[in-house]
């Protein structure tokens, strides 16, 4: 049963024809009759749109940068921009309800992994270390917690870990596959589907650990339980239609008959709930295409949003409810949004190529950055001033982070065209690439020495966990630098190499440091969750980011060590 939610999974983000012939409806006696604005355009792949929670933006995933990324964009139309860099692409985004961070899911070392990185940029921290597989992230709604699921020991189980970081607790132990969890609005329970009743059926258990309850027992498949804004009622998805074709149906969150919301010979999709609980959102292939409808959650006849020839899929609710988002796929899959009380149609992104991960040479005279203008994700540069771009080192492979050396003769990257990922070296007006590192383990985020002599990088060659290490510019042997694991973004500070780490009892991103000589690591910040450091231009202060659970605010500390002084106290992150 779970290969074949994922492949409908795929299958629907993946949908779509050719054609547009619309004619889009409202809901008759609340949502307004009105018109799509369309959020994002070109030839990349834009889906799985969410709102934050004020509405304000909207995160989605696109691989408009070579493969799958995570990017935010003004909801109401604007420039969107990308959040995430990662080596094998991102999925799985949720907001907190504080709408200040996002969880997803990565695989960058090894395996899929949960990863919390702040809505407005900066460092991931990396929230689960296990081997196994783990996604379906969702946020408790006070923020503290996030329930996923994890496949250690073989099998899909649900499990709860801090939202700071910490270890996780298992909650669930059948040994059948426990999947789809979701936290009642109350955050006291999580109702998630299980086939440990021979087939797949909804079950709740106690979000602080317990026994499970089985709420459905119908012969066919439930799947993707919903909670009613109220917590009364839990809608999902079954096979039990005529045909084994799938239909939404409810069941009262305490137990009790299960009735049908929305049938017919062909496939409705449940999507969500309307904030206020009056209305169902659904995708449907009722009438021979895959549109957007809604229907009444008291009982009535369908609702149909849109009519087009191309797929309409994953649609989801502004907060207030006032309109949707849902991706439109017409050979690309882009955002639109369909406003409950009308509007114009307007284009967020645009353009045939994507170009980002900018960064400003010493003097400032020039930029490198990536595009996939060529067809692939290369290295450019080109004068702030304006004029030709020139491709420094091309290559099909992917490259991703760039830095210029002190001099600005020379740029640093990380590149798969040895067939893994490993450091190059390539000169600034072009020339042929030098590749640096040679291990087979990922070898990511350089940074240059202050005289240009080294560069220092994050490794999985020892430990298949993240440390810091060393090599020449020039080459030679690489140097291991720390040991403890969970490193990431390493930049030389004075004689010392500052990074992160979170490698430590409570499991949180806190600021290290090591002498760059070598010697031993020092942890530098002990109690919130630190990320983001910047060094001062004497290399004596470290500026870095620092969350206790209320938003983010800038500290600074001495690199050898000491009391950290807070620069900012603002309500929001900073």
């Amino acid at each position: 049963m779970k290969g074949g939610l994922f492949a409908l999974s795929v299958a629907l983000l993946l949908l779509g024809s050719t054609g547009c012939n619309r004619t889009d409806e409202g809901l008759g006696g609340g949502l307004a009759a009105s018109a799509r604005t369309q959020l994002t355009s070109g030839p990349a792949n834009d889906f799985a749109v969410e709102y934050a929670p004020d509405g304000s933006q909207v995160v989605f995933v696109s691989d408009r940068s070579g493969h799958n990324e995570l990017w935010i964009g003004p909801a109401s139309g604007g420039e969107a921009r990308q959040l995430t860099t990662t080596k094998n692409g991102a999925a799985g985004a949720r907001w907190s309800p504080d709408g200040s961070r996002i969880v997803y899911v990565a695989n960058e070392a090894g395996s899929p992994d949960l990863w919390v990185i702040p809505a407005a940029g900066g460092d991931p921290v990396q929230l689960t270390f296990d081997p196994a597989v783990e996604f379906a992230p969702e946020w408790s709604p006070d923020g503290t917690r996030i329930v996923y699921v994890g496949s250690t020991g073989g099998n899909n189980n649900l499990w709860i870990v801090p939202a700071e970081g910490g270890p996780p607790t298992q909650l669930t132990t059948d040994p059948a596959d426990d999947e789809a969890p979701q936290f009642s609005p109350d955050g006291s329970r999580i109702a998630f589907r299980s086939d440990r009743s021979g087939n797949s059926d909804l079950w709740i258990v106690p979000a602080a650990g317990g026994e499970a309850t089985q709420l459905t027992t119908h012969a066919s498949d439930d799947f993707g339980p919903q909670w009613s804004p109220d917590g009364s009622r839990i809608a999902f998805g079954t096979d039990r239609g005529e045909g084994g074709n799938w239909d939404i149906w409810m069941i009262p969150a305490a137990g009790g008959p299960e009735t049908p919301v929305a049938e017919h010979p062909n496939d409705d999709f449940l999507a969500e709930w309307s904030p206020d609980g009056a209305w169902i959102l659904f995708t449907s292939q009722r009438e021979g295409q895959t549109d957007v409808w809604a229907v009444p959650a008291a009982g009535g006849a369908p609702v149909r949003l849109t009519n087009d020839d191309a797929a309409e899929t994953g649609p989801v609710f502004s907060p207030d409810g006032s309109k949707m988002a849902f991706s439109y796929n017409a050979g690309k899959a882009h955002l639109w949004t369909l406003a409950a009380t009308g509007g114009e149609r307007t284009s967020v992104t645009s353009g045939d190529k994507n170009e980002f991960g900018a960064e400003l040479s010493p003097d400032g005279s020039q930029v490198a950055y990536f595009s996939d203008r060529s067809g692939d994700n290369d290295l450019w540069v080109m004068p702030m001033a304006g004029g030709a771009a020139m491709q420094p080192a091309p290559n099909p492979a992917y490259d991703v982070n760039v830095v210029w050396s002190p001099d600005g003769q020379t740029l640093a990257f990380v590149s798969e065209r040895s067939g893994s990922t490993d450091l190059w070296l390539v000169p600034t007006g072009g020339g042929d690439a030098r590749q640096l590192t040679t291990d087979e383990a990922d070898e990511i985020t350089p940074s240059w020495s202050p005289d240009g002599k080294s560069l220092a990088y994050v490794s999985t060659r020892a430990y298949g966990s993240g440390d810091v290490w060393t090599v020449a510019a020039e080459g030679g042997a690489p140097k291991q630098m720390t040991t403890q694991g969970g490193a990431s973004n390493p930049l030389w500070c004075g004689t010392a190499l500052v990074y992160t780490s979170t490698s430590t009892p409570d499991g949180k991103s806190h600021l290290w440091a090591v002498p760059a000589a070598g010697g031993t690591a020092k942890q530098l910040t002990q109690t919130n969750q630190d990320f983001g450091p910047h060094c001062s231009p004497d290399g004596t202060q470290i500026v870095y980011s620092s969350d206790a659970g209320a938003g983010a605010d800038l500290y600074v500390i001495p690199v050898a060590g000491g009391t950290a002084r807070p620069l900012t106290s603002a309500p929001l992150a900073e």
